[in-house]
C-alpha cells in the first residue's frame, strides 16, 4: 500500500466526499479543509488509483492524487538524563612536600 494525498475543490468536495472515501479500501488517514481545497490522506492500493481517477475526472474540474512519503511513527520519548560526573580523587600531598615548595617559595 502506497500513502496518498488527494486534493479537490471544496464547491465539488461535498457531493464527491462520500463517493471518495467509500471507494478507498482503508480509512481515510487525515483530512483537511481551508476555503479553496479540501485534502485527504488515505492509503491505497497503486492499481486502484486510475479508476479512482477516471471516477473524479466524470465528477470534477479540477483535483490532484499525490503520493506521499507516510507519516513517520513517533516512538515514546527518551528524556536524556545528564551524565553524571565523577570526580577523580586528587593524590594527597605529603607535608613535607608542601614544606618544600613554601621553602622555595620564599626563597625567591
Amino acid at each position: 500500500m502506497r500513502y496518498y494525498e488527494l486534493t479537490i475543490n471544496t464547491k465539488e468536495a461535498d457531493s464527491l466526499l462520500e463517493k471518495v472515501v467509500s471507494y478507498l479500501p482503508n480509512q481515510v488517514v487525515q483530512q483537511q479543509k481551508n476555503p479553496a481545497f479540501l485534502s485527504l490522506e488515505f492509503y491505497g492500493l497503486p492499481e486502484k488509483i486510475p479508476e479512482l481517477e477516471k471516477k473524479l475526472k466524470a465528477d470534477s474540474l479540477r483535483y490532484m492524487i499525490l503520493v506521499k512519503q507516510p507519516p513517520k511513527k513517533m516512538g515514546p520519548e527518551i528524556s536524556k538524563k545528564p551524565r553524571r560526573i565523577i570526580a577523580k580523587p586528587k593524590p594527597k600531598v605529603e607535608l613535607e612536600e608542601i614544606e618544600k615548595k613554601l621553602e622555595e617559595i620564599l626563597r625567591e
